[in-house]
């Protein structure tokens, strides 16, 4: 579990009490900053925090994830994604990136989408959920 305050990561441990043990490891660090072990891991689960980074901390991100997979391993990004383009939230400074963005930055990182799903019956108003499943 990745997260940049220990805070949270405290709380998380406490709020998985005996689930928590399923967690190896809790990293207290920005995504920008993160190496995850070389073949380690069979699945990356990234959610709600690809807006956090820039177009470029991304897909080095991602490129390191990747790195980090064991052979038929998946990176899973499911976030928010913007209806046009790039939409900055004023409270938390992250961004919404529309889908063809979030796909062309999966690309850039040499990744290949092998799944992608849009959670459905949200009301129009609010951002469209997509889950990608990526190689």
């Amino acid at each position: 579990l990745v997260d940049v305050t220990q805070e949270f990561l405290d709380k998380a441990k406490h709020y998985l009490g005996k689930e928590g043990r399923r967690v190896e490891n809790y990293f207290c660090c920005g995504l920008q900053d993160f190496e995850p072990m070389s073949g380690r891991y069979d699945i990356i689960w990234i959610q709600w925090v690809i807006g956090h980074l820039t177009d470029s901390h991304l897909v080095q991100f991602l490129r390191r994830c990747q790195k980090g997979l064991r052979p038929n391993g998946l990176i899973v990004i499911k976030d928010n994604v913007s209806f046009e383009g790039v939409v900055p939230d004023e409270v938390d400074s992250s961004v919404c990136r529309d889908l063809e963005i979030v796909r062309s930055l999966v690309h850039r990182a040499g990744l290949q989408i092998v799944h992608e799903e849009q959670q459905m019956n949200f009301p129009q108003e609010i951002y469209q959920v997509h889950t990608l499943a990526l190689r």
